[in-house]
């Protein structure tokens, strides 16, 4: 089996996903490792050759590759790649926020969002165009339209991501509890908790009675607000719920009452610290290569769905598939569901959302659809459109305001723009 790493220089997510490879019943695996950055390319198949070394039987390849060849011939394309860096980053934050728009993460709506999914564009399309196996497995950020972007080219595709299990276990330790039972429902990066049950007893009444702690509702303050009002709690982080609604970040007194340091809704938190982010990765690829680190078999869900879809088995994951029916209450673009992975068979588990978690959803997917639809179509309105109802931006702009900040945005990417936005802005 051939599989191919899109945004390999992502030396410490490579090394996870190697180890859990080699851990795996997998066998005899072929791994093509792509990325412009050469110097971070080589980092990793240092890692990656290291870890091959200590697992001989497996029979695993690793070669560096262009991306052209590392597609033809693949079975499986997974896709960690990021373009633009911690430049385009800093513009998609420094941007907007002259504007008024002040954003924590940037990477899944409002302006951040959509700059990073059209400078994905033609790294989308070469994939599209050139890999013709059985699965794509996209971990790329702003997820839902990425991967739904696939899903349209007719390739079988599912969007990955760790904030469903990441919140459970944050909701386990506010919750004093071992083995928290869950299922959430939505869309990538809001997604709601439907149930949460400890030796079936309903957790809910338990949560809800601790959100009112200052102490701890200082912790989430974003979320505990979405589940006194709406019910349910919400996936990922208050830094980024924060920015998929219009009430946390719209004014300076607002932001001071619900934004607190770090992944709690800190302003310019990624932007501001991505370079630390590197730098602290590429430190744990060299202590690995020093013969440091674990050698347990992680938490992602890629090597599990691999193993249970090529080597039989059955998995339990969430992932982000198209919206045919699992959840009505949903448009039907795309969803992040349960699914159970077996052998050469992927199945997604429907169910139903609460009016008001849902139309806070469907308003991600309205936004994110227009997005899909205005690179499928090559029309630049149609992104303006997503960008004017994005929540938060509609929240402090006017329609003038914000065609102003999609051109200047567009213009600062330069190149890692699609041609027809390029046009667009430029005539």
């Amino acid at each position: 089996m051939k599989l191919a790493l899109i945004g390999a220089g992502s030396a410490v997510f490579a090394r996870t996903f190697i180890l859990d490879l080699l851990l795996s019943r997998l066998e005899g695996l072929e791994i093509a490792l792509v990325d412009p950055d050469e110097a971070r390319l080589a980092l990793t198949l240092k890692v990656g050759e290291a870890l091959l070394e200590k697992f001989p039987k497996k029979g695993f390849t690793l070669k560096p590759s262009p991306m052209g060849p590392a597609l033809r011939g693949a079975d499986v394309a997974l896709l960690v790649a990021d373009v633009g860096g911690e430049e385009a980053l800093r513009r998609d934050y420094e941007i907007p926020l002259a504007f008024g728009v002040d954003q924590s993460i940037g990477d899944t709506l409002g302006p951040g969002g959509l700059m990073k999914f059209l400078r994905l564009f033609a790294l989308m399309e070469e994939v599209a165009t050139g890999f013709s196996g059985e699965l794509v497995l996209n971990y790329m950020n702003p997820l839902s339209p990425v991967t739904a972007y696939f899903l349209r080219r007719g390739l079988r595709a599912l969007g990955l991501c760790h904030s469903v299990p990441e919140t459970a276990r944050t909701l386990a330790e506010y919750l004093g509890v071992d083995g928290l039972e869950y299922r959430a429902l939505g869309v990538n990066h809001l997604a709601f908790f439907l149930e949460l049950r400890h030796q079936g007893e309903d957790l809910y009444p338990r949560l809800k009675a601790l959100a009112q702690d200052p102490e701890v509702w200082e912790k989430d303050p974003v979320r505990f607000e979405v589940l006194r009002v709406f019910g349910l709690f919400p996936s990922e982080s208050s830094g980024h719920v924060s920015e998929y609604l219009p009430y946390f970040r719209k004014r300076p007194e607002v932001l001071r009452r619900y934004a607190r340091p770090g992944y709690r809704g800190e302003s310019g938190f990624y932007a501001r610290h991505h370079a630390r982010f590197v730098e602290e990765a590429r430190e744990q690829a060299e202590a690995w290569l020093r013969g440091e680190g674990t050698w347990e078999r992680s938490g992602e869900y890629a090597s599990r769905i691999l193993e249970a879809y090529f080597s039989g088995g059955e998995e339990e994951v969430y992932a982000t598939v198209a919206n045919e029916g699992l959840v009505p209450e949903l448009l039907p673009f795309v969803a992040e569901v349960p699914l159970r992975v077996k052998e050469r068979s992927l199945e997604p588990q429907g169910g139903h959302l609460p009016p008001g978690p849902a139309a806070l959803a469907r308003r991600m997917q309205e936004v994110q659809a227009l997005w899909l639809e205005g690179v499928l179509q090559g029309d630049v309105g149609l992104l303006i459109q997503g960008l004017a109802l994005d929540p938060l931006t509609g929240a402090v702009l006017d329609l003038r305001g914000v065609e102003a900040l999609f051109a200047e945005l567009a213009r600062s990417h330069g190149e890692l723009m699609p041609p027809f936005v390029r046009k667009a802005v430029h005539a």
